[in-house]
């Protein structure tokens, strides 16, 4: 009998990391759905990490040429190596973050996210125009990308909220195709490997996050669009609440123990692979 319940034990947790094999298979491939574009991206750290956690289809876009992006940050050329390998999206340079709905590679797609993290127009902050510099830069970049984003997407702002970046208010939504959906702390933690570099500083290795936000903004939504959302939330629970990058503390994952042999778990791949992987190129 304790041979039969040892034996039975076993097979339980075998079944159980068969279903959270599938639950993981199902999330990446859910991630690699995902058309991300990632505007002033640093030396590329956060990008990188952000392909290896599975969203495999990022374009990467730097405001400054090839060249003093290497020459900015020396750890640049290996992340961005890494992306040209890796991801399904294209790395660009020299792309204007307030202007990308001008971009020649651009303009025809639509992307499921749009991501801008720590934006800063480089104008030191003792200066006083870097203020209304930066207001501007965020005005602007919302006006441009909400002419690329998926109508269910997101754009993802991340921004320090401690003075002197606690003035750089936000344009008035109401001119805009847009309205705030959310906003949480900030967890750097959330990209392995992710460091924050300075806009201009060539030589300095990194910059503080101190008290940061992530922002999201979605399109706004009819009157009937947030009603059908409310009813479905209220049918499935308590909502996860964040953005695509950043997983509900809330969040548990269920495990059903079923019998299963490896061709089944093969079937189920295979079918999970026919009915979830699309084409990798953004979506026109």
């Amino acid at each position: 009998m304790q041979a039969r319940a040892k034996q039975q034990t076993g097979l339980d947790f075998k079944h159980s990391r068969i279903e959270i094999m599938a639950d993981s298979l199902l999330q990446t491939i859910e991630a690699a759905k995902k058309v991300v574009l990632s505007v002033g991206s640093g030396d590329g750290s956060q990008q990188a990490s952000i392909v290896k956690l599975g969203h495999s289809n990022v374009v990467t876009t730097f405001y400054d040429s090839e060249a003093t992006v290497y020459a900015k940050y020396p750890k640049a050329r290996q992340h961005i190596e890494y992306l040209k390998g890796r991801s399904a999206g294209s790395v660009l340079f020299q792309v204007d973050a307030t202007n990308l709905h001008s971009h020649p590679e651009l303009k025809t797609k639509k992307f499921d996210i749009i991501l801008f993290t720590f934006p800063h127009t480089g104008i030191p902050n003792f200066n006083p125009a870097s203020i209304d510099s930066n207001k501007c830069l965020i005005r602007r970049f919302l006006r441009s990308a909400q002419q690329l984003v998926q109508k269910d997407g997101e754009i993802i702002m991340t921004l320090k909220t401690s003075a002197p970046y606690d003035k750089w208010t936000f344009p008035d939504l109401s001119r805009y195709e847009l309205e705030m959906s959310g906003q949480h702390a900030f967890h750097a933690n959330a990209f392995p490997g992710y460091i924050h570099r300075p806009t201009e500083r060539i030589g300095k290795t990194a910059v503080k996050n101190g008290a940061a936000k992530t922002f999201v903004f979605t399109k706004k939504r009819k009157h009937e669009d947030k009603e059908d959302e409310k009813e479905k939330e209220e049918n499935s629970g308590d909502p996860m609440v964040g953005c695509s990058f950043c997983p509900s503390e809330n969040f548990s994952l269920a495990v059903q123990f079923v019998q299963a042999t490896d061709e089944d778990i093969s079937d189920l791949v295979l079918d999970i692979l026919k009915v979830n992987v699309a084409s990798k190129e953004p979506r026109a």
